[in-house]
């Protein structure tokens, strides 16, 4: 047995002890003159998992980021078995066994699997000529990710991995940190169902365990099958508390929004025209997908349903001039636009808003204003060359307004904003340049309840509009609410096209699972 494997060994995955209570009292948290957080009582059981819901801008996440010393709470005080505990900073979480799996995946692309895990705690061995120890490294990622039931390469750079992968490569990193109380934040939202019940099993096992875990989802679904206590925030304040069986499903959604929630059927009307606007033929990009064809007609809305890794989003990507095509043909209003410049796609009519907002759909440094104008750069550039500041702003007043971005200003920066609020913010930024045709992958992802049928409401009106719409979604109910046809994408390849009165929940999620077979062999 090698040194690497003896150590492994030596420190076996195992769930870390039983975990004490950890409390929050009256917790306060302002940013400047605005307070996001307004005496929150709560507290974390050993082998429970409690759940926090509230709109987008209710404070979850900078709860959750003063849980894990990452922000100090302006006032009031954390408890870990009855003893007050300061958290200076994440460190000192660790130091508490307290691990926080961000939202947004924070892991080191250019690095491995395996080596991105052990960002600032790398071992090493040797006498006064210390190295690192590459084979510890290797051999101990694989033991976690083994014991976590994922099979992820350890030697695949992170950079390829799709987001629903890093998220939950960052979920593993917590055991590496030997931590006993764990905080999801939104662990679900980039997940397909079969990846969040992955998930799930692996939350049964470490409460069952005895480890303390509390996670953040919009999904009530998800929320109430999971959930042993649940704590809803509103506006900063804590409005409801339930344990298990203590509230149902419109009782949560009319806490988070402050108002009766009532369920909107699929919609029967279609504003489909004869007229198409985009045609795919033959179109491919291997190894990610192949043989692509469809007509997206003006005033459509169309969905892609399928596994995460499918080939959805590179599908979108290739369409939009991201990635170049291997063989096939883009047509837009019967021009071909095969391998042209997103700039040039952007001019055209076509826009993509993606699924990664810190990577791709977002400048999060940059204020509210200056994102959600910069996709109307290339218009401008070709008119009069020039924006005045008070056009600016009205524009960003008014999809603030429009989208109900929560924000203290439109010279707030989107790093300060939540991850819903920063999804909006990215939407509104496309949308504003009036398209005619929305590629929109995961267009909801990290929204809440409220804001998501607003979305819905949003992307029906385009379609009205004579818009042609691509949605990529993970949720079956999402392409069930909003569209005339989904195409199910299996291993790249279209496996079964839904329409109408045929597109439901088991259908769309059956079609790309049960349909596997006959796609692969295709």
């Amino acid at each position: 047995m090698s040194s690497a494997e003896e150590r492994v060994a030596r420190d076996k995955v195992q769930v870390p002890p039983l975990s004490g209570v950890l409390a929050a009292h009256d917790i306060v948290k302002r940013f400047g003159p605005v307070e996001v957080l307004g005496g929150i009582d709560m507290q974390l059981r050993p082998g429970r998992i409690l759940t926090i819901m509230g709109e987008n801008g209710a404070g979850k996440s900078t709860l959750f980021k003063i849980l894990a010393g990452q922000l100090q709470p302006s006032e009031g005080r954390l408890e870990l078995n009855g003893e007050e505990i300061h958290l200076s900073s994440p460190h000192a979480a660790h130091a508490h066994g307290i691990h926080l799996v961000p939202q947004e995946p924070m892991l080191l692309r250019e690095l491995t699997v395996a080596e991105t895990m052990f960002v600032g705690r790398m071992p090493t061995r040797g006498g006064l000529l210390r190295r690192v120890d590459w084979g510890y490294i290797r051999e101990r990622a694989a033991a976690v990710l083994e014991t976590l039931g994922l099979e992820i390469d350890i030697d695949r750079p992170a950079k390829n991995l799709s987001i629903a992968q890093l998220q939950l490569v960052e979920c593993a990193k917590a055991l590496l940190h030997d931590c006993r109380i764990i905080l999801f934040d939104e662990p679900t939202s980039p997940l397909t169902t079969r990846e969040v019940e992955t998930l799930f099993g692996i939350m049964r096992r470490l409460v069952d365990d005895g480890c303390t875990l509390s996670f953040i989802s919009h999904r009530t679904e998800e929320v109430m099958a999971i959930s042993d206590d649940i704590v809803v925030l509103r506006d900063g304040q804590l409005v409801g508390t339930a344990e298990r069986g203590g509230f149902d499903r419109s009782d949560l959604l009319s806490l988070m929004v402050g108002r009766p929630m009532k369920t909107v059927p699929r919609r029967d009307t279609s504003y489909t025209s004869p007229e198409v606007a985009l045609e795919v033929s033959d179109l491919t990009h291997e190894p990610r997908f192949r043989g692509i064809d469809f007509k997206l007609h003006r005033g459509e809305v169309i969905g892609l349903a399928g596994l995460v890794g499918a080939g959805r989003t590179e599908i979108a990507e290739t369409i939009f001039g991201i990635r170049k095509a291997d063989r096939g043909q883009v047509t837009m209003g019967g021009e071909t636009i095969t391998g042209i410049s997103c700039h040039d796609a952007i001019r055209k009519g076509l826009i993509y808003v993606p699924e990664d907002r810190a990577r791709h759909g977002a400048v999060p440094p940059m204020t509210i204003t200056q994102n959600i104008t910069s996709g109307l750069m290339e218009r401008v550039r070709r008119t009069i060359g020039l924006m005045s500041r008070s056009h600016e702003s009205e524009i960003s007043a008014q999809a603030v307004r429009d989208f109900r971005i929560r924000c203290a200003g439109l010279d707030q920066s989107l790093l300060e904003l939540s991850g819903g609020n920063q999804q909006k913010v990215v939407f509104a930024k496309w949308i504003t340049t009036q398209p005619r045709i929305a590629l929109l992958d995961e267009p909801t992802r990290g929204v809440d309840v409220g804001a998501k049928e607003e979305i819905y409401e949003l992307i029906e009106s385009m379609a009205r509009d004579g818009v042609a719409v691509l949605v990529i979604s993970s949720e079956a109910d999402e392409l069930v609410r909003l569209c005339d046809r989904v195409l199910c994408i299996y291993e790249g390849r279209i496996v079964a096209e839904l329409a109408g009165e045929q597109i439901t929940p088991h259908s769309v999620s059956a079609s790309y699972v049960d349909g596997a077979s006959s796609g692969a062999s295709a």
